[in-house]
């Protein structure tokens, strides 16, 4: 009985031995792709805002009262226009007063003259002395000090009631405003945005990563979320100087080549930059690799090779090193050993 036994088991472990032969010599059935080159752009993406080419805040110099809003945010107005004014009652009494004073001063510069002319022809005939010519002098010499303190604070007066008014500094876009009739507002408060007319520019939050990639003059093609099917083309002009150590990324500015009339200031977009001419490179399905290797099928054996790849590029990863054109890897990386017998399923 133990004979049988020990016999049976013998056979058994025989029987198991023998299977996992056959399995192992057994070809396992794999999908799998044959490399070869293809023409590869490679970009680099980021996100960003538009801005206008010249936008500026306008504010008031001084405490005052807004009196009047002529124009409502969003309105396109040309160089000049009044968009905001302010209360200047006070500032018209004192242009008036500074007037007054400055009209009687010109009144006794030019008596002063008059006099200091007649005195001349006197001394010249012998009627007055040196003393009275000295003295006609010096009061021509007051009158016209006088004249110019008194000018300078009359255009003093006009250019500070000219502060009440904020006029559009070009033709432009006005973009907001904080304030409406009534308020009071207090000096170097911000009032109104206003944007000029020009061709916007793209401001991109690029990850400090790719920074060596970048290059002023590259393309790129801007896309916005609400205008899905439109891409604006593009260049690079600047790259920032330094990067924002909060989020590690680098501003990069973008001027477009084309019109985009609906690219609005404030707008969330999205460019992709060309960073390289196209080159020939073999693409691999991002599933063939696992671990930094994919698995080769070399004389119908499984061979792992390591394998360097760069960033994905539409959902194929480009190959750097490891791989060679021709040669057949395993889609996806199998679980399978060196040198385990495959084939090729027909598709």
């Amino acid at each position: 009985m133990r004979l049988q036994r020990k016999w049976l088991g013998g056979a058994i472990a025989a029987l198991l031995a023998l299977g996992l032969a056959l399995a192992w010599w057994r070809p396992v059935s794999v999908s799998a792709v044959t490399l070869a080159p293809h023409p590869v752009q490679l970009t680099v993406v980021a996100t960003g805002r538009v801005e206008a080419v010249h936008e500026s805040v306008l504010g008031s110099t001084a405490t005052s009262r807004v009196v009047h809003t002529p124009v409502k945010a969003g309105a396109q107005v040309l160089a000049g226009a009044v968009l905001l004014v302010l209360e200047s009652d006070e500032l018209l009494a004192a242009k008036a007063q500074a007037e007054a004073q400055r009209a009687d001063a010109d009144s006794q510069l030019t008596e002063a003259r008059r006099q200091w002319q007649r005195q001349q022809q006197l001394f010249a005939q012998g009627f007055v002395s040196q003393a009275a010519l000295d003295s006609a002098r010096r009061s021509r010499e007051a009158a016209e000090q006088r004249q110019a303190q008194l000018r300078g604070l009359a255009e003093q007066s006009v250019a500070r009631l000219a502060q009440m008014t904020l006029r559009a500094p070009a033709n432009g876009v006005l973009l907001s405003r904080d304030v409406e009739a009534g308020d009071v507002v207090t000096a170097g408060k911000t009032l109104l945005r206003f944007a000029a007319d020009g061709p916007p520019r793209i401001l991109l939050d690029l990850d400090e990563r790719d920074l060596g990639k970048l290059a002023v003059g590259q393309t790129a093609a801007v896309l916005a979320d609400a205008f899905a099917e439109q891409r604006a083309p593009a260049t690079v002009t600047r790259i920032g100087a330094s990067v924002d150590t909060a989020r590690g990324t680098v501003e990069v500015e973008l001027a477009l080549t084309q019109p985009a009339p609906y690219l609005r200031s404030g707008m969330t977009v999205s460019a992709e930059i060309v960073t390289a001419a196209p080159r020939a490179m073999l693409l691999l399905p991002a599933t063939a690799v696992r671990d930094g290797k994919a698995a080769l099928i070399d004389n119908g054996r499984v061979r792992w090779v390591k394998v360097d790849t760069a960033e994905r590029v539409a959902g194929q990863l480009p190959v750097k090193s490891g791989l060679s054109a021709g040669q057949q890897v395993i889609v996806p990386a199998p679980a399978l050993d060196d040198g385990q017998r495959v084939r090729v399923a027909q598709p």
